[in-house]
C-alpha cells in the first residue's frame, strides 16, 4: 500500500527525507516565498514537483525504486535536498524534534507513530469534565466533509487532573488538540459512536512555531473520551452560496464561549476563537445547541483563482484571506475577525492579546446584536483549500 510523507520547506532548506519504495512525497511550502522541488533534467528518475507559492502544497510524487534522489529549487541557488529510498526504513520521516512533535499535518496522518490516519479535535474549555471539541475539517476527503462540533469529558481523575493542570497554568485558555485513529463521523453526529476510547491530547507551548504540538503530559496515548453531546453535525455543502457576510456558530457553556465559522463551499477555512464577553443573546438555554450568525461586516468574494494569486501578493488586509498574502509570516493573527495591527504587542504568530474586539452581528432569527471576540483559538486554511494527501489505506 502507498504511504505519503509531508515534507515542509521552512527558511530555504528541504528537510531530509528517508522514504520506503511505493511512498508518496508531497513538499509544502511554509516560507514567505515560492519554492520549487524538481530534479535536473538530466537525473535518471526525473520530477518537477512545483512551483508553490508560500503555504501551497505540491502534486505528490511516487517513489518506487531504492536509491538517492537529489533535488533542488530553481529560484534559490544552493537550495537542494535528497530522497534516500531504501527497503528497510520504518514508516516515518527523520524528525530531529522528537518523536513527541505533532505538526499541523499530524491532525490527519503525518505523525503519531507513524502514517496511521487520524481525526483532530480542536478543544476548549477549563474543565477535563466538560470540554468544547471542534473537528478539523478536510475538503478534499470525503470522510472529512463534515462540521461537528461535541461536547466532552474526560472519566479517570488522572486524566481529569492532567487536563485541567494545563488549564490552569499560564497556557491558559489557548488550543488543546485531540487525536483519535478514524472512526465514522456520521456514527459520530447519529450518537451511535459515544467513546473516543484511545485518544491523545496535544498543545502548542512554542509561540514562534504555533502549528508544532507538544503531548500533554499524562494524557499522551490511549486516553478515553467520552462524547456527551453532539451539539452540531452537518456535511459540506459543495455547491452553495457565499452568505452576505461571515457565518459563525456560536456554542459552549456559560463560562467559555466559543464561534466557528460556517463551513460549507471553498475556498474557506477553520476559524475558532473565544469570545470575550458573553453576549446578550446567550442563556442557559443555548448550551446544548448552537446559535448561528452572521459578521455582515466581513464576507467572502468569489474571484477566479489566477486573480487570487496576483491579489494575496499585494493584499496585506486579509481581504482575500483563504490564501497567503504578503506578510503572512510575520506574527500577525490570520483570523478575518482580527486586525493585522493589535492594540497591544502580541507575542507570536496566531496569538492575540490585543482584543477584545466588537462586532454587529445578526442572529438566525433576525434580531441586531453584538459580540465581544476575545482570543484566536485556531486558524487554518490549508485542510479546506490545497487539500491533503493521504495514504489510499487509510
Amino acid at each position: 500500500m502507498s504511504k505519503t510523507i509531508i515534507a515542509d520547506i521552512r527558511s530555504n532548506a528541504f528537510p531530509p527525507l528517508s522514504i520506503t519504495p511505493g511512498t508518496h512525497v508531497v513538499w509544502r511550502n511554509l516560507d514567505p516565498y515560492p519554492h520549487s522541488a524538481e530534479t535536473e533534467t538530466i537525473s535518471d528518475f526525473f520530477f518537477n514537483a512545483g512551483p508553490m507559492l508560500p503555504g501551497e502544497t505540491s502534486a505528490p510524487v511516487l517513489f518506487l525504486t531504492p536509491g538517492t534522489t537529489s533535488y533542488r529549487c530553481r529560484y534559490h541557488a544552493g537550495m537542494s535536498g535528497t530522497v534516500i529510498v531504501e527497503e528497510s526504513l520504518s514508516d516515518h520521516t527523520d524528525n530531529p524534534e522528537g518523536d513527541r512533535k505533532h505538526t499541523a499535518q499530524s491532525d490527519h496522518g503525518q505523525s503519531h507513530g507513524g502514517l496511521n490516519h487520524l481525526h483532530g479535535f480542536v478543544t476548549g474549555g477549563r474543565s477535563g469534565k466538560r470540554f468544547f471539541m471542534s473537528h478539523t475539517p478536510v475538503l478534499a476527503d470525503p470522510r472529512h466533509n463534515f462540521q461537528v462540533i461535541l461536547q466532552g469529558s474526560l472519566t479517570d481523575q488522572k486524566h481529569i487532573d492532567a487536563y485541567n493542570a494545563i488549564r490552569n497554568s499560564d497556557y491558559g485558555d489557548r488550543r488543546i488538540q485531540i487525536f483519535q485513529s478514524h472512526t465514522s463521523l456520521p456514527d459520530i453526529g447519529s450518537g451511535k459512536i459515544k467513546l473516543l476510547p484511545a485518544a491523545s491530547f496535544a498543545y502548542y507551548p512554542d509561540l514562534r512555531h504555533p502549528d508544532d504540538g507538544v503531548d500533554i503530559p499524562g494524557l499522551e496515548e490511549n486516553i478515553p473520551v467520552t462524547l456527551d453531546k453532539v451539539i452540531h453535525f452537518h456535511k459540506f455543502e459543495v455547491d452553495a452560496e457565499y452568505p452576505d457576510g461571515l457565518e459563525y456558530l456560536v456554542y459552549g457553556d456559560l463560562d467559555d464561549i466559543f464561534m466557528d465559522h460556517y463551513i460549507n463551499r471553498a475556498p474557506s477555512f477553520h476559524s475558532i476563537a473565544k469570545l470575550a464577553s458573553r453576549p446578550r443573546f446567550w442563556d442557559e438555554s443555548h448550551t446544548s445547541k448552537t446559535v448561528r450568525i452572521r459578521v455582515p461586516a466581513k464576507k467572502i468574494q468569489h474571484l477566479p483563482s489566477k486573480l487570487i494569486q496576483r491579489l494575496a501578493f499585494v493584499d496585506n488586509s486579509f481581504h482575500i484571506f483563504w490564501l497567503p498574502p504578503s506578510g503572512l509570516y510575520t506574527p500577525a493573527v490570520q483570523d478575518p475577525l482580527f486586525p493585522r495591527k493589535p492594540k497591544t504587542p502580541n507575542n507570536g504568530p496566531f496569538e492575540f492579546t490585543g482584543g477584545p474586539f466588537d462586532f454587529d452581528v445578526v442572529t438566525e432569527s433576525g434580531e441586531s446584536e453584538k459580540i465581544s471576540v476575545g482570543r484566536s483559538i485556531h486558524f487554518d486554511v490549508r485542510l479546506l483549500n490545497h487539500g491533503v494527501f493521504l495514504p489510499d489505506n487509510a
